[in-house]
């Protein structure tokens, strides 16, 4: 097999236990609530495989969702490939043990993390989690300093650029901006651009504070950005807060709102995103990738993300 075509087939076969999900619901939203992530990763995931095979799998008739024909001779294989994975898994299973320390900022934990630890707790039952906050410096956007202890954490879960001194770093998504806000504050205005709601308080991130000014240069808006605000927080999940009480416009990461974006908690008043050149990244050094707990993570992060 070329390695082409053994790609193609590994992306096939990663998305296969979403598929499963959504047949045996026949719901995208309720294999999201199965599997921890959102209606939307289900969505783009079965779009992806059908690209892939060539099929239409589902049937869709306003709310109602049914399996096509191929989409059931496909069902029956992916639970039989699932069944053998799981009965290798279990034997296997024994094998993966130990505490696993993660080192992460504090608003991916919250907001992202956490959603994900459950599963993986649960196919890995021998794996003792120890998760602690690690700090971080965004003073220098082009640079990645390592300012935390590596030795102290198996694997850290930060943001940067992918070019970390003497340790290896995993890619998992790049960081995606999006202007939101809640719908209280906008009222019954509906802004047709952008110049008509950059009038309205700005929520800032402390740590990260040319935020605002980078989005405004990417959309050719420096001249038309307030330079007055009052209200700033130290941590992404504080001004995610404040924009769900309505406080105010704030840019956030795509990969920490998009269950409040599904849910309709936060708006894009007007569709401007901004891709940071940063990117979210598991880090260690390469003794640690060498640990099957920290491979495990690895896989099953890239297999809910």
């Amino acid at each position: 097999m070329s390695r082409h075509n053994l790609s193609i087939t590994s992306q096939i076969l990663s998305v296969l236990p979403v598929f499963d999900a959504a047949a045996r619901h026949g719901s995208f939203t309720r294999a999201a609530r199965e599997l921890g992530i959102t209606q939307g990763a289900v969505s783009r995931r079965i779009q992806s495989l059908e690209e892939q095979l060539g099929l239409v799998l589902f049937s869709r008739q306003g709310k109602t969702l049914s399996l096509t024909q191929d989409g059931l001779l496909l069902s029956q294989k992916a639970k039989n490939a699932l069944k053998l994975v799981e009965d290798l898994e279990h034997e296997l299973k024994g094998s993966v043990s130990g505490q696993l320390r993660i080192g992460t900022l504090p608003s991916l934990a919250n907001l992202w993390l956490m959603q994900r630890i459950k599963g993986f707790t649960k196919t890995y039952p021998a794996i003792s989690i120890d998760l602690v906050t690690i700090p971080a410096d965004f003073s220098a956007g082009h640079k990645d300093p390592v300012n935390w202890d590596p030795s102290s954490v198996d694997v850290a879960l930060t943001v940067g650029r992918g070019s970390w001194a003497a340790l290896e770093s995993h890619h998992i998504c790049d960081e995606e901006m999006v202007l939101v806000c809640s719908q209280n504050l906008l009222g019954d205005a509906q802004p047709e651009s952008l110049q008509d709601v950059l009038g309205l308080p700005r929520l800032i991130h402390s740590t990260r504070l040319g935020s605002w000014e980078y989005w405004a240069e990417a959309h050719k808006l420096s001249s038309y950005l307030p330079g007055d605000t009052s209200l700033s927080f130290e941590h992404f999940f504080m001004v995610l807060e404040a924009a769900r009480q309505g406080l105010g416009l704030a840019l956030l990461p795509s990969l920490l709102i998009e269950k409040d974006l599904a849910d309709g908690t936060l708006i894009e008043p007007v569709s401007a995103r901004h891709v940071t050149g940063n990117a979210y990244y598991m880090v260690g050094s390469s003794a640690a990738w060498r640990r099957p707990a920290v491979a495990a993570l690895r896989d099953h992060l890239a297999q809910v993300s």
